[in-house]
């Protein structure tokens, strides 16, 4: 039996839009499900028959989202031969990454403060 704890602990914050970016960047090609908001995702690997395969949504509002994302996780642990934490953390940081910074913007020198 799989210890499912770990994975849903590192899976804590991600959102599957995120994931699927990751995914995206790495190479990983999609394919849209039967079901609306869920997406395939699959990679070839060297010395494999048949590629590796999972689900994950990609639209917000699905009780599985979570647990989708830690079987990703864990998929991508045994692909990447890296921690699903760090994988995690990477995916959190290229998320972060992509958010627009504006929310404080600066003022550049020179302006004064009623411009």
């Amino acid at each position: 039996m799989i210890d499912a704890g770990p994975s849903l602990k590192a899976a804590d914050g991600l959102s599957g839009s995120a994931v699927a970016a990751y995914l995206s960047q790495k190479g990983w090609r999609t394919r849209p499900s039967r079901v609306d908001g869920i997406s395939i995702f699959s990679r070839e690997l060297p010395g494999s028959d048949e590629p590796v395969e999972f689900i994950l949504p990609v639209a917000g509002d699905f009780d599985e989202e979570r647990r989708r994302i830690a079987d990703a996780l864990r998929t991508l642990e045994g692909v990447e031969k890296r921690s699903l934490f760090v994988i995690a953390d990477d995916i959190r940081k290229m998320s972060s990454d992509s958010e627009p910074t504006s929310r404080n913007p600066q003022r550049s020198p020179g302006f004064a403060e009623d411009d």
